[in-house]
């Protein structure tokens, strides 16, 4: 018995309530958070965590253009952290936005891959948004004189090296005839790990050290306790909370929109 045959005739008897696109979701997600996990510390996932952290601050922006604040610059440096300045806009609104909206451009990429048009739509997203990151990716620190410069070119282009997976998954698509779809999986795993960094990021800036310092400056939960009103942990948790259901919400989404599960 064929693989294929194998398949349809488990799918046919219910021994698997998903179909296949689903299963296949389950497991890139779910290796992908494994390795994840493994590699978090790793230099492997540096480029990736970048373009991760220029998609908080692109929130903040965003945010801040949608209630007509103006933003004067977007900052991403190497320590994976970043800083959007700005002017104007609903305050409470554009601080909110950072975490939550990180989590929500990891879900948009895990959601976008229930179809292979709106795949490649997520794809050129992902793409355009590691260009900017080259672009506005700032770096502060040089362990030797003169390598400050050949340090941030490098960065930049292990950023552009990552954007450029899924053009050539994308190409490759285009003119192999192809059973299966790596440019599918390779969106799903961007999503997963951008979602799991901007959770990791609010936990462990927020719940865990609630930044406040001159040298890592304040977290926005930070900022906005001291602006408006609470605790920096409890906007932590709260921002967690919703980040959270924000990635469930996305899950279940594309489970349901592959298919009847």
């Amino acid at each position: 018995m064929s693989i294929l045959e194998f398949r349809l005739n488990y799918n046919k008897h219910g021994m698997c309530c998903c179909n296949t696109t689903q299963t296949e979701a389950f497991i890139v997600i779910g290796a992908t958070a494994l390795i994840t996990g493994v590699l978090w510390r790793s230099a492997v996932l540096a480029p990736i965590k970048l373009v991760a952290v220029f998609l908080h601050e692109l929130s903040h922006a965003l945010a801040t253009w949608a209630t007509c604040g103006k933003v004067t610059a977007i900052e991403v440096n190497e320590n994976f952290g970043g800083v959007t300045i700005s002017r104007g806009g609903t305050r409470w609104f554009s601080l909110s936005a950072g975490y939550i909206g990180s989590v929500i451009w990891g879900s948009f990429f895990i959601l976008m891959t229930w179809d292979r048009l709106p795949t490649k739509i997520a794809a050129g997203v992902f793409i355009v948004a590691c260009i900017v990151t080259a672009f506005v990716l700032h770096v502060q620190q040089a362990k030797l004189c003169g390598m400050k410069c050949c340090f941030g070119m490098a960065m930049r282009f292990l950023v552009i090296a990552v954007g450029a997976i899924p053009a050539a998954l994308w190409v490759l698509e285009e003119y192999v005839d192809m059973k299966i779809q790596p440019l599918r999986w390779a969106i799903l795993a961007i999503g997963t790990i951008c979602t799991l960094h901007a959770l990791y990021d609010c936990i462990h800036d927020v719940l865990c050290k609630s930044i406040n310092n001159s040298s890592q400056g304040k977290s926005d939960a930070v900022m906005f306790a001291e602006e408006f009103c609470g605790t920096p942990r409890c906007w932590g948790l709260l921002w967690s909370m919703l980040a959270i259901l924000a990635a469930a919400a996305a899950l279940y989404g594309v489970t349901v929109l592959s298919g009847d599960c």
